[in-house]
């Protein structure tokens, strides 16, 4: 089953008197529990079709269609409603709260939702354990080292189960090896879950956990090169 499609994917931006294709015809199709690398050089547009593919923002033509929903038909608020049931984020940054501990930072998905506080804490200690950090519930992010920051930063991705995750450059700030520690504990949740992951990456020692790395280059699809 398809669970992210797209179809003729274009997103152009005016740079003066010139026309910027940041992504130019870009066709997908990635398969329910799938774990797909898109990867190029910088500029190539990989960071603007994640975007594009998680409805941050609008293409200029073409088709995004996740779970069978077409997102360029969804007006803002639409696609917020959407991200927020069905998407989870992973950044390279981690986008922790400072002023919040590991176990609320965590819940913010379901606090948005307007989940009651006793439940929230609960699923975000079961999240927490899932990475191995529950003993650090109520630690705040200036308290964690990197890759603890983005082990809670996947806690808080999964808290919802959401049926796609898209993560931008999620070993960026690690070290080598605290990276493939990362890199192992995603590719065992989704495996054990059955998520569809995609992940934005120029890393070549991520790829080798994906099933397909889709390379890109100013804009297109290059080649599709399957683990």
């Amino acid at each position: 089953m398809s669970v992210i499609k797209t179809n003729n994917l274009q997103k152009h931006y005016q740079v003066g008197e010139n026309s910027v294709h940041a992504v130019d015809g870009v066709d997908l199709n990635v398969r329910e529990g799938e774990f797909v690398c898109i990867s190029g050089r910088s500029g190539s547009g990989k960071s603007t079709l994640l975007s594009l593919l998680a409805g941050l923002e609008s293409p200029t033509d073409g088709e995004v269609v996740l779970l069978g929903e077409h997102l360029e038909q969804m007006n803002e608020r639409e696609r917020g409603r959407f991200r927020r049931e069905h998407i989870g984020f992973i950044f390279q940054a981690y986008n922790l709260l400072p002023q919040f501990n590991s176990w609320e930072n965590v819940a913010i998905p379901l606090e948005i939702r307007g989940v009651p506080l006793e439940e929230r804490k609960k699923k975000a200690m079961e999240a927490l354990e899932m990475v191995d950090l529950a003993d650090h519930a109520e630690h705040r992010p200036t308290e964690l080292s990197g890759g603890q920051q983005q082990r809670i930063s996947i806690a808080r991705a999964i808290i919802t189960r959401p049926g796609i995750v898209f993560a931008d450059e999620p070993t960026g700030n690690l070290d080598s090896r605290t990276g493939t520690e990362v890199m192992e504990l995603l590719t065992d949740l989704f495996r054990r879950w059955g998520a569809t992951f995609l992940v934005v990456s120029h890393d070549e020692d991520m790829i080798r956990y994906t099933d397909r790395e889709i390379r890109l280059k100013d804009g297109k699809i290059e080649k599709i090169l399957i683990s």
